[in-house]
Parts: C-alpha cells; sequence; structure tokens
C-alpha cells in the first residue's frame, strides 16, 4: 500500500516502550518534519503494523495529514496536522511507518485530560531518564541513554505552535530532571523538587545521577544537592542482601570522604508518615535549611501529592522493593 502510518500521542508511548526489544536501534533513524503522504491503512494493515511494534491498545493514535482527510473509525483516534512539524519531530522507523519523537509525544500526551499532572510529570522523568517502563518480569527495562531531554523536549515547545497540550507541556516540563534511573528515584525527586504549592517541598537545584569525584574515580549519587553537597541513596531491593549492603556502603564510603553528606532513604520512609517527616527533617537540617512554609493547606496538599504517587509505586512492581 502506497502512504505512510505514523503512531503517535499514546500509541507511540507503547512502541517507546517497547522498543528496547523490538527496535533497538531505533533513535538513530532518519528524522523529518513533513507530513505529506501520513495516512490510515484498513482496519487489518493497521493492526498487522502496530502490533510488529509492540502497540495492542486500540484505539491506535495516528497522526494523519489533515489536508487530504480520513474516515473516522472505532479502531483509531486520528491526529490531524495540517502543516509541517519542525525537522526531526517524527521518525522514519521504515519507508511505511513513523512515530512521533519522544519529544513530540509528550507534548501530544499533555492533551489527554485523563492524565493527571502528576501523571505527566512521571512520564517526563521516564522519558528523559535511563529506564522505560514496559511488560518484563518487573516493569522496567534499563537503557543506556534517555530517550531524549528536558532541553530536546523545550526546544520543540518553543518552535512548535497550535498543537494541543502545547500549554500543558510547556508548564509542566520545568518540574522535570534528566536522568533518573528508577521510578523510585523518580518519585523521590519529585517528592523533595515539586514547589510548595504542588505538595513538594520545594528544594533544589537537584541533580539527578550527580557524578561525584572521588580519590578512586567518580562516583554517582541518586539525586544530589551540589551547592550544599548533599546527596539522597534510594535503597531499592538490590540492597536487600548483606553483599549488597556491604558493596552500598563501600561505595558511600568514597562518596562521603569526598565531603558528600548521604542520606538513605527507603521505601518505607515514603509511605510512612512518621518516618517520611523524619526525613524531610533530617534532609532540611543536612542541608542547613530552616523549614519554613507558608503556603496556605500545605499539609493538605503534600498528603495529596503522596496520595497520588503511591498507587503509581504498585503499578511499577513490587520486585524493586
Amino acid at each position: 500500500m502506497e502512504g505512510i502510518v505514523c503512531a503517535c500521542g499514546a500509541s507511540a508511548l507503547e512502541l517507546y516502550r517497547s522498543s528496547k526489544r523490538l527496535i533497538p536501534t531505533l533513535l538513530d533513524k532518519p528524522r523529518t518534519g513533513k507530513v505529506t503522504g501520513l495516512m490510515v491503512p484498513p482496519r487489518q494493515f493497521l493492526e498487522d503494523d502496530m502490533t510488529a511494534r509492540g502497540v495492542v491498545k486500540q484505539p491506535y493514535h495516528v497522526l494523519v495529514d489533515g489536508n487530504h482527510g480520513y474516515n473516522p473509525r472505532r479502531d483509531i483516534h486520528a491526529v490531524a496536522c495540517y502543516h509541517p512539524l519542525p525537522p526531526r519531530s517524527l521518525i522514519k522507523i521504515d519507508k511505511g511507518f513513523w512515530v512521533t519523537s519522544p519529544e513530540l509525544t509528550f507534548i501530544q500526551i499533555c492533551a489527554d485530560e485523563d492524565l493527571s499532572d502528576f501523571d505527566i510529570i512521571c512520564l517526563g522523568y521516564e522519558l528523559c531518564g535511563t529506564y522505560i517502563l514496559d511488560d518484563s518480569w518487573d516493569g522496567l527495562t534499563c537503557i543506556d541513554e534517555p530517550l531524549t531531554s528536558t532541553e530536546k523536549i523545550g526546544r520543540l515547545i518553543n518552535s512548535i505552535h497550535r498543537v494541543p497540550g502545547i500549554k500543558r507541556a510547556r508548564n509542566l516540563i520545568k518540574h522535570v530532571h534528566d536522568l533518573s534511573n528508577s521510578p523510585m528515584e523518580t518519585i523521590l525527586a519529585m517528592l523533595v523538587s515539586l514547589p510548595t504549592t504542588k505538595g513538594g517541598l520545594g528544594l533544589g537545584p537537584i541533580s539527578l545521577n550527580h557524578p561525584v569525584a572521588t580519590p578512586v574515580g567518580q562516583r554517582r549519587v541518586d539525586i544530589g544537592f551540589p551547592k550544599q553537597r548533599v546527596g539522597l541513596e534510594y535503597q531499592g531491593k538490590e540492597f536487600h542482601s548483606i553483599e549488597a549492603v556491604g558493596r552500598g556502603a563501600r561505595r558511600q564510603n568514597k562518596i562521603v570522604g569526598s565531603g558528600f553528606t548521604i542520606l538513605n532513604v527507603w521505601y518505607e520512609d515514603l509511605i510512612d508518615e512518621h518516618l517520611f517527616q523524619q526525613l524531610v527533617t533530617d534532609l532540611f537540617r543536612a542541608l542547613g535549611i530552616r523549614k519554613r512554609i507558608r503556603v496556605t493547606g500545605y499539609h493538605t496538599l503534600r498528603k495529596l501529592l503522596r496520595m497520588q504517587l503511591m498507587p503509581a509505586i504498585k503499578a511499577y512492581g513490587s520486585n524493586e522493593f
């Protein structure tokens, strides 16, 4: 068949989450901003194309050339585009199948009113981090390089206009940080760095996977406060054995020996109110900051934030804990 299928929005995200297994060279493919020729094939052809690339949820989200129209169908959610997009907005997987770039995918998903701001911010961390959520045994796959970065998403936001979700994307990307290593690091980073008006602690600037020079070479801290030389280390499942605890402790000794104060954080510290309050107190003390939060109803906002994020923790799978 002539014409090009282009997965976008939720379908593009599903494709990216399957790409490590099905299309490992995806980010090396050529890119374009042209939309001419984007169309919707017959139902069975579309299903075959999507399934082959790991997209199974219907309706399929597809980008179409709005200047040529399309017939509405129950199996598709079509997004019409009437003008060329900025260069590199679309990735050419092969001759007949494209996908929106990670940057454009983020913007498009921001148009989904069923997703909360916190859902979108979590997604931003994933796209800009070194993990992707998938259907593997523990719910995620570590990747060598992030799919994108906050800088790249920001550049596209500033160069694209009249696209659904653009205003929300502009407001939310500023709350995302690059290089999160896991969903739990994402949640911890959100709890400490989101503004107090959203229930966070409003602390920062922070640096994820932060490099620290030590006498034996470079080491990394999960969440670093570079100015105050303080770091947070999330202790996940890999620290449950005695051997692993020893390795983690020795690694932290090297970091502490370089002048960094390290606070260990466990899952229980995030779900138990008393332990979380103790963590907050210890963090403010380590940063040398007096705890002054003057947002009206802040404690309710903080509780709502944790209630929003904690169910997401379970969705990532209990094996990490």
